[in-house]
């Protein structure tokens, strides 16, 4: 399966050849930090990257989907450049990940809701992994979330206890809670509702805009994956199976926006007064 027989094999299932870049450093870093090999990479069919007008409708689509996007800032931010963490760079400047099988293939739908891998990647992934990444393809359904030993993990930027769904952090930070959960998954067929390998917990300061917010949830996640091939590479570790979990939120309307817009914009002219940025 891997060049060392010791190593913990990786497939990586990505939308395209390229990752942001908090996405890649992650990966980097479970491969240094770990025992860890990437050694099959799944990509969407259809998903290279294309420079453009292609590139740029898939820039406002994916903002579209993280903003309060009936607001002017969510149009606002349509336009405007990626934060360094977001920028796309090449899944092939991570350690070794030349020397993995590289597939692409197109999802199935899968019923009600989400995408099904075909079986033949599948099977293929179960052969060469033994815990896949998801970082593209949407909401998985079906066998590939079992086909490797350790299943496919995924991250949310929430608690799944308490919020599920999207935009991740924005309801926390919305609702004023204390904090925000960023949650690395085991996933399963329920929505958000996965096995807990690794959670931590962002504090929410008074002063924080959402995408500040955002920002400091990034730079935590970024070693979580390499602490949750830790834990799942001990043979005396189970993850955590969620009691319950929250009520599944979706894209802000109407009230909710207004409300972001007062409290978002509030904090950033205080920050702005307290000398912050």
């Amino acid at each position: 399966m891997t060049a060392d027989e010791t190593a913990l094999g990786v497939a990586l299932l990505a939308n395209s050849a390229t990752l942001p870049r908090w996405q890649r450093d992650a990966l980097q870093s479970m491969v240094t930090e770990t025992d860890a090999e990437i050694t099959a990479v799944v990509l969407r069919e259809g998903g290279s990257r294309v420079e453009g007008i292609d590139d740029f409708l898939r820039h406002a689509s994916r903002r579209f989907g993280e903003y309060p996007l009936w607001s002017t800032v969510g149009v606002v931010r349509t336009l405007t450049t990626d934060p360094a963490y977001k920028r796309q760079v090449p899944i092939t400047t991570i350690s070794g990940i030349e020397h993995a099988r590289w597939r692409r293939c197109r999802p199935q739908p899968a019923d009600g809701l989400g995408n099904e891998l075909p079986d033949d990647v599948v099977e293929a992934v179960a052969a060469e992994a033994d815990l896949a990444v998801r970082f593209g393809f949407g909401i998985l359904k079906g066998d590939i979330l079992t086909a490797p030993t350790h299943g496919v993990l995924s991250y949310h930027f929430g608690d799944i206890r308490e919020y599920r769904g999207r935009p991740g952090g924005f309801w926390e930070f919305l609702d004023g809670q204390s904090q925000v959960g960023v949650t690395v998954q085991q996933l399963s067929e329920t929505l958000d509702g996965g096995r807990i390998v690794v959670m931590k917990h962002v504090p929410i300061e008074e002063t924080d805009t959402w995408q500040r917010l955002r920002q400091r949830c990034v730079e935590v996640a970024r070693g979580l994956l390499a602490e949750s091939v830790e834990r799942l590479s001990d043979p005396a570790y189970t993850p955590t199976a969620p009691a319950g979990t929250g009520k599944l939120q979706t894209l802000p309307q109407g009230g909710a926006v207004v409300a972001y817009l007062l409290k978002n914009n509030r904090n950033r002219l205080r920050r702005l007064l307290d000398g912050g940025y």
